[in-house]
């Protein structure tokens, strides 16, 4: 092991977060620093993913870790049954997609979205070593407003490759980017699912772009095209009422009969739910944070916290005529 490979490894050892996990750092480690190999194969929860070891970002945690987004998994364990339907955007190595498929078994289905190529490929073999090929589509693209093509920038991490390499909030550009960038793909939210399935959720983590695709789902809704649960990460610093506006998305959505049925804090610790007047009904430690999850949120305190406040990680809208 050279000096560059050891300094790698004493630095992300330290990341390991203490004994608990000692045994899959050290193998992590072994593994990328020691052997050299490319991939690594991990049990999580009840599946196994393929996990690319030059990734310091997703890859690395389910290593080590073997789990991440407790208060995510959770949500969608509630609201999944047999037979639904599920379109997941920005769908990564397939973390959640397995997961989805697993839940809605073999009568449901799994529509994937997923533009980075690198991820696609991890997406593909993660999908064939479950064996959910029969219940699960991949699609290389991205979800927005508009069919068409985009410029997509990389980062060093994985899952946080964006279309908004740049912060709408403050201006700076996003940590982690490579500034390499490739042209891809874009659908529209109605032309994606005029030839699919009725959808029963929609989970996206798509670093900013869930304000253009809300807006796109807002006119599936009109339509009569989409009524189905919309699960989704927030990015607070994408959000701009002059130029990026999630408030004006939202509002369209709430308009159309869609409520917070269910909002995770990013960390209880300050989270702004509290001065709101709300107390989780569970907290859930995960990702070195605790975080609780809120029910009965009313649309204006869902609001300002998506928008204003911050300290929300995960939400989940449901239309009250679905």
């Amino acid at each position: 092991m050279n000096f560059r490979s050891a300094t790698a490894l004493w630095t992300d050892f330290k990341l390991s977060e203490g004994p608990r996990h000692t045994a899959n750092a050290i193998g992590y480690l072994w593994a990328r620093h020691v052997c050299q190999q490319p991939v690594l194969r991990r049990r999580v929860f009840d599946y196994e993913l393929e996990l690319d070891l030059a990734d310091p970002g997703i890859a690395k945690t389910l290593a080590i870790f073997g789990k991440r987004e407790l208060e995510h998994r959770l949500i969608l364990q509630r609201v999944l049954r047999p037979g639904m339907v599920v379109w997941d955007c920005g769908a990564n190595i397939g973390y959640y997609a397995v997961m989805e498929a697993r839940l809605v078994g073999p009568t449901g289905f799994v529509y994937t979205c997923e533009p980075a190529p690198s991820n696609i490929a991890f997406l593909r073999r993660n999908i064939t070593l479950n064996g959910l090929a029969d219940r699960v589509a991949i699609e290389e693209c991205a979800i927005s407003n508009h069919d068409g093509t985009a410029t997509f920038h990389l980062s060093d991490l994985s899952n946080v490759h964006t279309l908004h390499p740049t912060s709408h909030r403050t201006g700076a550009t996003v940590a982690r980017m490579s500034g390499r960038t490739i042209a891809v793909p874009t659908f529209d939210v109605p032309t994606f699912l005029s030839s699919k399935r009725s959808v029963d959720l929609v989970r996206m983590d798509i670093e900013g772009h869930e304000v253009e695709v809300f807006e796109g789902i807002a006119r599936a809704v009109r339509s009569g095209k989409f009524h189905g649960m919309i699960l989704f990460e927030t990015h607070f610093r994408a959000y701009n009422d002059a130029t990026h506006s999630m408030r004006a998305q939202l509002r369209a959505l709430f308009a159309l009969g869609y409520r917070a049925t269910a909002l995770a804090s990013s960390d209880e610790r300050g989270t702004p739910l509290h001065a709101l007047g709300y107390k989780p009904e569970q907290t859930i430690r995960t990702d070195g944070a605790t975080r609780g999850l809120y029910r009965g949120v009313r649309t204006e305190d869902a609001e300002r916290v998506i928008c204003d406040l911050g300290g929300v990680r995960t939400v989940l809208l449901t239309c009250a005529s679905s």
